[in-house]
């Protein structure tokens, strides 16, 4: 038995099975920890015990187990008896020791994190956490994402129109349509996972947009009877995959399903469901989209169609009717990536109080219930189905920290379909640092139309290593200034962070046209996409267009002249390689003799500058030379003291 891999709170054992030679050998471990000595049975038995179960092991297997949950900068003392299936236990292991490392430090690079955006954009932010203990230690941490506060956040009750409500389902094909239902005014929720819905006879309600995809959509013909009758009268088409992940109660989802009567399913069924019932019911169906759910029929005639557009997946349901071919039926439901979804109908006629709208969970415990056998449906009504919006994820959630280092928690930030207003959350850090156990860092955003910086133009201009950058500005209102940030494209995938390489001072508040420029120098070759993070006076901010900008190889060996010339003490020499190469660069004076070294070895191709000090040196002229494989140049400098 070994001890090893310390971290502040834990140590693992390392141990090798022994021979046992009953039925099924080893199968368990009796795993002891003590801060004294275990010398003897008595000090194992009374000492903290872990069991480690699940095993079945033959003699050299290799073994480990991590016992957590222990004291900082504590020496402590492990033992272990092998196990058979009837508890017999071997005699006690060696005692190896093991001493946990010291109290980690929390801290963060924020007490709060501010921005505002403009609807329907995405940018990542980052909160940097670090271990800032000195000494030998780790930090242990796990986030969690709290108090979600947008727009409009108010918990709705629930008032029905029809009071005499009773939980009652049709229960066979044309069934006198004499039920008392139920339908809510015009909005509603949230539900347990935060799901409302409002439909557009609401002030704040969506608008009613109706885009026809009967010439632009594809016919759903593959439609897949549930039983003896005729697939579109009873049966289901799909699945048709969505092009985004949907956040469904939950769970992400992939492909849609629809059902000939009238409901979106993300699972094929398997059943009839004719009968369309109230919400929520663990009967089946579960986990559905219901814009009309009602015994249809699209046997003599009605068409389905489908759309992927981007961030949207569109269902339409065409000149679509109840069984016996009554009425004439019309409606789309389009899923949005953000989660959303919408219902229009268009053409709705015949009998429209038979059915049942709203959204129901995977157990069939959770839903929102819209109308069920009521008068709600017409023509030109949307209806809008949301939950919370998932406007902030993160990129790291949990991990540990070593003394002295840090990691980059990205904040994903994306504004698709939000409203306009005030957004909020919490950051709720929990870590094994005493002093630091739960850290707090509040998120807000300002989600606007008007910007606060107009920006005009944004453009980049190259010369060699160098990249000029100038803009322009409208108008400007608290602004503090900008930002110029950069990153290579091959390091987006891996998280890295924008690297900031410049600020440039604002202008505070100002209805006039203002130029700016700002020039980084010395560009190592490669492609860049480059962006400015606008800054305001209380800490929010947004970012510009990005822009690529590639700095290119220099195609040929150059010299050039040092900077300043004449200089005292110190000048610059830049020369270009068009190549990897190893060279040197000397200084000589005026009778051949070298007088310096400025450098000598292996250089990336690309352009490269040296400062030379000459403080030893008398006053006089000088010469510098380079020198390759492949190319020769000497140039003349003056010092003057």
């Amino acid at each position: 038995l070994s001890v090893g891999d310390a971290t502040s709170n834990s140590l693992s054992l390392n141990w090798t099975a022994p021979y046992d030679s009953t039925f099924n050998g080893v199968t368990s471990y009796d795993l002891r920890f003590s801060t004294n000595p275990i010398t003897n049975d008595d000090d194992f038995n009374n000492a903290e015990q872990r069991i480690l179960t699940g095993v079945s092991d033959t003699a050299g297997t290799p073994r480990s187990f991590v016992i957590d949950g222990l004291n900082f900068n504590t020496t402590y003392y492990f033992a272990a008896k092998a196990m058979d299936m009837w508890n017999n236990k071997s005699i006690m292991s060696n005692v190896p020791t093991g001493v946990t490392l010291y109290t980690p430090l929390a801290s963060v690079s924020a007490d709060s994190i501010h921005c505002t955006a403009i609807p329907n954009t995405t940018f990542t932010e980052y909160l940097v956490l670090s271990n800032a203990s000195s000494q030998n230690s780790t930090l242990d941490y796990l986030i969690e994402l709290k108090n979600n506060t947008f727009p409009d956040n108010v918990i709705v009750t629930l008032t029905g129109v029809n009071d005499r409500f009773e939980n009652q389902i049709k229960s066979i094909k044309d069934f006198p349509n004499d039920l008392p239902g139920l339908s809510f005014e015009g909005f509603g929720g949230p539900d347990a996972f935060g799901y409302k819905w409002i439909d557009s006879n609401e002030p704040n309600g969506p608008q009613y947009v109706w885009d026809d995809i009967v010439s632009t959509g594809t016919l759903v013909t593959n439609w897949t009877a549930t039983s003896t009758f005729n697939p579109k009268d009873e049966g289901y088409a799909g699945p048709f995959p969505l092009g985004f992940n949907f956040k469904f109660y939950g769970n992400i989802k992939t492909q849609i399903y629809v059902s000939s009567n009238g409901v979106i399913l993300f699972s094929p069924i398997t059943s009839n469901i004719y009968t369309n019932a109230t919400i929520p019911s663990t009967a089946v169906p579960n986990e559905f989209i219901a814009p009309f759910w009602d015994d249809l029929d699209g046997v003599s005639s009605g068409t389905v169609h489908y759309k992927q557009d981007g961030n949207r997946f569109i269902v339409q349901f065409t000149g679509w009717h109840r069984y016996s071919n009554q009425g004439s039926l019309t409606f789309q439901v389009v899923l949005y990536s953000s989660g959303k979804i919408m219902v229009y109908y268009n053409n709705m006629s015949g009998t429209l109080n038979s059915a049942t709208i709203g959204i129901e969970n995977a157990a069939g415990t959770v839903g929102l219930l819209v109308a069920y056998n009521a008068n709600y449906v017409a023509n030109n009504l949307a209806l809008q189905f949301s939950a919370e919006p998932e406007w902030l994820v993160l990129n790291n959630y949990s991990g540990t920290i070593y003394a002295g280092n840090s990691v980059n928690i990205g904040l994903m930030i994306n504004t698709e379909d939000l409203e306009l207003g005030e957004y909020s959350m919490d950051i709720e850090i929990s870590t094994n640092d005493p002093a630091n156990q739960i850290i707090v860092v509040p998120v807000s955003m300002t989600v606007q139309n008007e910007v606060p910086v107009e920006l005009l133009s944004f453009i980049a201009e190259i010369k060699d290593e160098n990249v000029l950058f100038n803009w322009s500005t409208a108008t400007e209102t608290n602004n503090s200034g900008f930002e110029i940030q950069k990153i290579k494209p091959e390091d987006r995938s891996k998280n890295f962070d924008w690297l900031k390489v410049g600020f440039v001072e604002g202008k505070g508040t100002s209805t006039e046209k203002t130029v700016y420029s700002f020039k980084e120098n010395n560009v190592t070759p490669g492609l860049y996409a480059y962006r400015l993070k606008q800054i305001d006076f209380d800490g929010s901010f947004k970012y510009s267009n990005e822009i690529e900008v590639e700095v290119s190889t220099p195609k040929e060996f150059v010299l050039y002249q040092n900077f300043p010339n004449p200089f005292n003490p110190s000048t610059t020499i830049k020369f270009a390689l068009p190549v990897k190469t190893n060279l040197s660069l000397s200084v000589y004076n005026t009778l051949g003799e070298k007088v310096a070294e400025i450098f000598n070895g292996e250089l990336e191709e690309g352009y490269h500058e040296m400062m030379f000090n000459a403080s030893g040196l008398s006053s006089g002229i000088y010469f510098y030379k380079i020198e390759s494989e492949n190319y020769s140049a000497t140039k003349k400098l003056i010092l003057l003291k």
